[in-house]
Protein backbone atom coordinates (compact mmCIF):
# COMPACT_ATOMS: atom_id res chain seq x y z
CA UNK A 1 0.00 0.00 0.00
CA UNK A 2 1.09 3.73 -0.77
CA UNK A 3 1.97 6.13 1.89
CA UNK A 4 -1.15 8.24 2.72
CA UNK A 5 1.59 11.57 3.29
CA UNK A 6 5.15 10.51 1.21
CA UNK A 7 3.49 8.25 -1.43
CA UNK A 8 6.07 5.36 -1.03
CA UNK A 9 4.83 2.15 -1.58
CA UNK A 10 5.15 -0.30 1.22
CA UNK A 11 3.94 -4.04 2.51
CA UNK A 12 0.58 -4.99 2.71
CA UNK A 13 1.20 -6.21 6.18
CA UNK A 14 3.31 -2.96 7.28
CA UNK A 15 2.00 -0.80 10.37
CA UNK A 16 4.50 2.24 8.96
CA UNK A 17 6.14 3.67 6.58
CA UNK A 18 9.43 2.65 5.59
CA UNK A 19 10.22 6.37 4.35
CA UNK A 20 8.73 8.45 6.91
CA UNK A 21 7.48 6.48 9.58
CA UNK A 22 3.91 7.35 9.31
CA UNK A 23 1.35 5.09 10.37
CA UNK A 24 -0.36 2.79 8.08
CA UNK A 25 -3.96 2.09 8.20
CA UNK A 26 -5.10 -1.34 9.38
CA UNK A 27 -5.75 -4.43 7.14
CA UNK A 28 -9.13 -3.63 6.23
CA UNK A 29 -9.28 -0.88 7.75
CA UNK A 30 -11.44 2.30 5.49
CA UNK A 31 -8.76 4.16 3.41
CA UNK A 32 -9.95 7.22 0.79
CA UNK A 33 -10.15 5.79 -2.79
CA UNK A 34 -7.66 6.56 -5.75
CA UNK A 35 -10.45 8.33 -7.13
CA UNK A 36 -11.10 10.71 -3.90
CA UNK A 37 -7.36 11.09 -3.30
CA UNK A 38 -7.58 12.54 -6.76
CA UNK A 39 -9.84 14.75 -6.69
CA UNK A 40 -7.99 16.15 -3.34
CA UNK A 41 -7.40 19.69 -4.45
CA UNK A 42 -3.41 20.62 -4.89
CA UNK A 43 -1.70 23.68 -6.16
CA UNK A 44 0.97 24.10 -8.57
CA UNK A 45 2.97 25.21 -5.72
CA UNK A 46 2.78 22.22 -3.75
CA UNK A 47 4.27 20.39 -6.75
CA UNK A 48 7.18 22.78 -7.25
CA UNK A 49 8.06 22.55 -3.95
CA UNK A 50 8.20 18.95 -3.53
CA UNK A 51 10.05 18.49 -6.97
CA UNK A 52 12.53 21.63 -5.81
CA UNK A 53 13.47 20.18 -2.74
CA UNK A 54 14.40 22.00 0.78
CA UNK A 55 17.31 24.07 -1.09
CA UNK A 56 16.94 27.44 -2.22
CA UNK A 57 13.02 26.72 -2.82
CA UNK A 58 11.97 30.35 -1.81
CA UNK A 59 14.30 31.70 -4.67
CA UNK A 60 12.96 29.23 -7.25
CA UNK A 61 8.88 29.28 -6.15
CA UNK A 62 9.29 33.31 -7.38
CA UNK A 63 11.29 32.43 -10.52
CA UNK A 64 8.06 29.81 -11.59
CA UNK A 65 5.33 32.16 -10.27
CA UNK A 66 6.71 34.93 -12.57
CA UNK A 67 7.15 32.44 -15.30
CA UNK A 68 3.58 31.14 -14.38
CA UNK A 69 2.04 34.69 -14.95
CA UNK A 70 3.79 35.29 -17.58
CA UNK A 71 3.17 32.34 -19.70
CA UNK A 72 6.22 31.44 -20.22
CA UNK A 73 10.03 31.18 -19.22
CA UNK A 74 11.97 33.99 -20.11
CA UNK A 75 15.12 35.61 -19.01
CA UNK A 76 16.62 36.22 -15.68
CA UNK A 77 20.15 35.80 -14.24
CA UNK A 78 21.31 32.78 -12.11
CA UNK A 79 25.24 33.42 -10.72
CA UNK A 80 25.47 29.46 -9.81
CA UNK A 81 25.28 29.14 -13.14
CA UNK A 82 27.80 31.67 -14.39
CA UNK A 83 30.48 30.75 -11.79
CA UNK A 84 30.11 27.10 -11.78
CA UNK A 85 27.62 25.97 -14.69
CA UNK A 86 28.51 22.32 -14.54
CA UNK A 87 27.92 21.74 -10.83
CA UNK A 88 24.95 23.34 -11.05
CA UNK A 89 23.52 21.20 -13.33
CA UNK A 90 24.52 17.94 -11.68
CA UNK A 91 23.32 19.63 -8.66
CA UNK A 92 19.83 19.95 -9.35
CA UNK A 93 19.85 16.54 -11.25
CA UNK A 94 19.78 17.94 -14.75
CA UNK A 95 21.54 15.17 -16.22
CA UNK A 96 21.34 15.41 -19.95
CA UNK A 97 21.90 19.08 -19.56
CA UNK A 98 24.80 18.40 -17.61
CA UNK A 99 26.08 16.28 -20.20
CA UNK A 100 25.65 18.42 -22.94
CA UNK A 101 27.40 21.12 -21.17
CA UNK A 102 30.57 18.87 -20.71
CA UNK A 103 30.60 17.69 -24.85
CA UNK A 104 29.40 20.90 -26.04
CA UNK A 105 33.31 22.22 -26.04
CA UNK A 106 34.79 19.50 -27.74
CA UNK A 107 32.04 19.32 -30.61
CA UNK A 108 32.20 22.95 -30.88
CA UNK A 109 36.02 22.35 -31.54
CA UNK A 110 35.80 19.36 -34.47
CA UNK A 111 33.21 21.68 -35.82
CA UNK A 112 35.31 25.04 -36.11
CA UNK A 113 38.57 23.01 -36.80
CA UNK A 114 36.78 21.36 -39.96
CA UNK A 115 34.80 25.28 -40.84
CA UNK A 116 38.72 26.58 -40.67
CA UNK A 117 39.91 24.05 -42.54
CA UNK A 118 37.21 24.58 -45.38
CA UNK A 119 37.44 28.53 -44.60
CA UNK A 120 41.68 28.60 -45.20
CA UNK A 121 42.60 32.22 -45.88
CA UNK A 122 39.43 33.29 -43.03
CA UNK A 123 40.58 30.89 -40.43
CA UNK A 124 41.95 33.00 -38.29
CA UNK A 125 38.56 35.02 -38.06
CA UNK A 126 36.42 32.18 -38.05
CA UNK A 127 38.31 30.77 -35.22
CA UNK A 128 38.16 34.16 -33.33
CA UNK A 129 34.48 34.60 -33.89
CA UNK A 130 33.42 31.11 -32.49
CA UNK A 131 35.70 31.59 -29.65
CA UNK A 132 33.32 34.77 -29.05
CA UNK A 133 30.04 32.89 -29.84
CA UNK A 134 31.30 29.69 -27.50
CA UNK A 135 31.79 32.90 -24.42
CA UNK A 136 28.72 34.53 -25.09
CA UNK A 137 26.72 31.16 -25.02
CA UNK A 138 28.45 29.21 -21.62
CA UNK A 139 29.00 32.70 -19.75
CA UNK A 140 25.88 34.83 -20.90
CA UNK A 141 23.02 32.58 -22.66
CA UNK A 142 23.45 30.03 -20.34
CA UNK A 143 23.25 32.21 -16.57
CA UNK A 144 20.74 34.23 -18.44
CA UNK A 145 17.77 31.23 -19.27
CA UNK A 146 18.94 28.83 -16.10
CA UNK A 147 15.99 29.66 -14.53
CA UNK A 148 13.99 28.80 -17.48
CA UNK A 149 15.42 25.69 -18.13
CA UNK A 150 15.43 24.33 -14.91
CA UNK A 151 11.58 25.51 -14.77
CA UNK A 152 10.87 23.61 -18.27
CA UNK A 153 12.55 20.33 -16.73
CA UNK A 154 10.17 20.58 -13.29
CA UNK A 155 7.24 21.17 -15.48
CA UNK A 156 8.09 18.04 -18.04
CA UNK A 157 9.10 16.09 -14.83
CA UNK A 158 5.76 16.73 -13.08
CA UNK A 159 3.30 16.10 -15.94
CA UNK A 160 5.25 13.02 -16.55
CA UNK A 161 4.53 11.61 -12.81
CA UNK A 162 0.88 13.23 -12.69
CA UNK A 163 0.23 10.80 -16.16
CA UNK A 164 1.75 7.64 -14.57
CA UNK A 165 -0.48 8.23 -11.02
CA UNK A 166 -3.43 9.66 -9.92
CA UNK A 167 -2.68 9.31 -6.10
CA UNK A 168 -1.46 13.46 -5.45
CA UNK A 169 0.48 11.83 -2.29
CA UNK A 170 2.47 9.30 -4.33
CA UNK A 171 2.92 12.36 -7.10
CA UNK A 172 4.66 14.60 -4.41
CA UNK A 173 6.34 11.40 -2.94
CA UNK A 174 7.69 10.42 -6.42
CA UNK A 175 8.57 14.37 -7.36
CA UNK A 176 10.60 14.60 -3.94
CA UNK A 177 13.07 12.01 -5.31
CA UNK A 178 13.29 12.45 -8.64
CA UNK A 179 13.71 16.71 -7.70
CA UNK A 180 15.79 17.83 -4.98
CA UNK A 181 18.95 17.98 -5.35
CA UNK A 182 22.03 15.78 -5.96
CA UNK A 183 25.37 14.49 -3.38
CA UNK A 184 27.02 13.65 -6.57
CA UNK A 185 28.34 17.35 -7.33
CA UNK A 186 30.53 16.92 -3.67
CA UNK A 187 32.15 13.70 -4.65
CA UNK A 188 32.76 15.19 -8.37
CA UNK A 189 34.17 17.83 -6.55
CA UNK A 190 36.22 15.78 -4.65
CA UNK A 191 37.91 13.57 -7.35
CA UNK A 192 38.25 16.72 -9.41
CA UNK A 193 40.74 17.85 -6.65
CA UNK A 194 42.16 15.08 -6.22
CA UNK A 195 43.23 14.98 -9.86
CA UNK A 196 44.11 17.96 -9.74
CA UNK A 197 46.43 17.49 -6.31
CA UNK A 198 47.78 14.54 -8.26
CA UNK A 199 48.55 16.39 -11.12
CA UNK A 200 50.33 19.50 -10.08
CA UNK A 201 52.30 17.39 -7.70
CA UNK A 202 53.47 15.20 -10.82
CA UNK A 203 54.01 18.36 -12.47
CA UNK A 204 56.25 19.25 -9.68
CA UNK A 205 57.90 16.17 -8.55
CA UNK A 206 58.65 14.59 -12.29
CA UNK A 207 60.90 17.05 -13.76
CA UNK A 208 62.15 17.55 -10.38
CA UNK A 209 63.22 14.09 -10.29
CA UNK A 210 64.47 14.08 -13.77
CA UNK A 211 66.73 17.04 -13.14
CA UNK A 212 68.04 14.72 -10.31
CA UNK A 213 68.82 11.71 -12.16
CA UNK A 214 70.58 13.70 -15.53
CA UNK A 215 72.62 15.29 -12.70
CA UNK A 216 73.87 11.86 -11.29
CA UNK A 217 74.07 10.46 -15.02
CA UNK A 218 76.53 13.50 -15.42
CA UNK A 219 78.10 13.33 -11.95
CA UNK A 220 79.30 9.63 -12.97
CA UNK A 221 80.60 11.21 -16.11
CA UNK A 222 82.51 14.12 -14.60
CA UNK A 223 84.46 11.00 -11.93
CA UNK A 224 85.26 8.99 -15.29
CA UNK A 225 86.53 12.22 -16.84
CA UNK A 226 88.77 12.84 -14.13
CA UNK A 227 90.05 9.42 -14.12
CA UNK A 228 90.81 9.88 -17.72
CA UNK A 229 92.85 12.87 -16.70
CA UNK A 230 94.83 11.17 -14.71
CA UNK A 231 96.40 8.78 -17.26
CA UNK A 232 96.50 11.33 -19.78
CA UNK A 233 98.33 13.49 -17.60
CA UNK A 234 100.66 10.97 -16.59
CA UNK A 235 101.24 9.40 -20.29
CA UNK A 236 102.03 13.33 -21.15
CA UNK A 237 104.61 14.13 -18.18
CA UNK A 238 106.30 10.79 -19.37
CA UNK A 239 106.16 11.07 -23.26
CA UNK A 240 105.71 14.78 -23.79
CA UNK A 241 103.08 14.25 -26.44
CA UNK A 242 99.29 12.86 -25.94
CA UNK A 243 98.37 9.38 -26.41
CA UNK A 244 96.54 8.42 -29.59
CA UNK A 245 94.13 6.77 -27.66
CA UNK A 246 93.19 5.73 -24.08
CA UNK A 247 93.94 2.32 -24.43
CA UNK A 248 97.86 3.94 -24.75
CA UNK A 249 97.59 5.65 -21.86
CA UNK A 250 96.47 2.14 -19.60
CA UNK A 251 92.99 3.82 -19.27
CA UNK A 252 90.65 0.90 -18.88
CA UNK A 253 87.64 2.27 -16.29
CA UNK A 254 84.28 0.34 -17.38
CA UNK A 255 81.77 2.49 -18.56
CA UNK A 256 78.52 3.57 -16.29
CA UNK A 257 75.12 2.98 -18.41
CA UNK A 258 75.22 6.79 -18.45
CA UNK A 259 78.34 6.98 -20.47
CA UNK A 260 78.06 6.25 -24.04
CA UNK A 261 81.38 6.79 -24.92
CA UNK A 262 84.91 7.97 -23.64
CA UNK A 263 87.66 9.67 -26.46
CA UNK A 264 91.21 11.46 -26.27
CA UNK A 265 91.97 14.28 -29.17
CA UNK A 266 95.71 13.13 -29.56
CA UNK A 267 96.46 16.39 -31.09
CA UNK A 268 95.17 18.57 -28.47
CA UNK A 269 94.63 16.25 -25.43
CA UNK A 270 91.13 17.02 -24.93
CA UNK A 271 89.20 13.96 -23.35
CA UNK A 272 85.49 13.96 -24.96
CA UNK A 273 82.84 11.94 -22.61
CA UNK A 274 80.12 11.22 -24.76
CA UNK A 275 76.99 10.97 -23.11
CA UNK A 276 74.00 8.41 -23.20
CA UNK A 277 70.44 8.40 -21.96
CA UNK A 278 68.19 10.80 -21.22
CA UNK A 279 67.24 13.37 -24.16
CA UNK A 280 68.45 16.37 -22.17
CA UNK A 281 72.01 15.04 -22.27
CA UNK A 282 71.54 11.69 -24.84
CA UNK A 283 74.50 11.85 -27.40
CA UNK A 284 75.58 15.69 -25.61
CA UNK A 285 79.32 15.68 -24.95
CA UNK A 286 81.62 16.49 -21.74
CA UNK A 287 85.03 18.42 -22.85
CA UNK A 288 87.97 18.32 -20.53
CA UNK A 289 90.43 20.09 -21.98
CA UNK A 290 94.31 20.63 -20.69
CA UNK A 291 96.05 23.68 -20.79
CA UNK A 292 99.82 23.90 -19.53
CA UNK A 293 100.25 26.04 -15.94
CA UNK A 294 103.31 27.68 -15.25
CA UNK A 295 105.14 24.74 -13.78
CA UNK A 296 104.78 23.08 -17.30
CA UNK A 297 102.23 20.58 -15.66
CA UNK A 298 98.72 19.89 -17.58
CA UNK A 299 95.70 21.65 -15.75
CA UNK A 300 92.33 20.42 -17.15
CA UNK A 301 89.28 22.69 -17.35
CA UNK A 302 85.62 20.85 -17.78
CA UNK A 303 83.23 22.00 -19.79
CA UNK A 304 80.01 21.59 -22.21
CA UNK A 305 78.75 23.38 -25.00
CA UNK A 306 75.78 21.17 -25.45
CA UNK A 307 74.29 20.50 -22.21
CA UNK A 308 72.52 23.19 -20.44
CA UNK A 309 74.14 24.29 -16.73
CA UNK A 310 72.12 23.34 -14.31
CA UNK A 311 72.56 19.54 -15.52
CA UNK A 312 76.58 19.79 -15.09
CA UNK A 313 78.49 20.02 -12.08
CA UNK A 314 79.10 23.19 -10.32
CA UNK A 315 83.44 23.30 -11.96
CA UNK A 316 82.14 22.53 -15.29
CA UNK A 317 79.28 25.47 -14.86
CA UNK A 318 82.02 28.09 -13.66
CA UNK A 319 83.78 27.24 -16.67
CA UNK A 320 81.50 27.87 -19.37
Amino acid sequence: MFCSKCGTSNDEAASFCASCGYALPLPGQATATPKAQADESISDEEYYKAIIGPKNQDYYLRQFSRFDDEGKAGASWHWPAFFVSFYWLLYRKMWLNALMYFIFPYLFLVLFGILGVAARGSAGLLILVGYLLYFAAIFILLPMYANALYYKQCKKTIAAVCATSHNTQRQLGELSGKGGTSSIVIFIILILTFVAFIGILAAVAIPAYQDYTTKARTSQAMNIGRSAEEFVGNYYDQYKSFPRSLEASNFAASLPPSVKEVSVDSQTGTITITMNGAAAIGDKTILFVPSQDVGGQLAWTCMSEEIQDRYLPRECRQAR
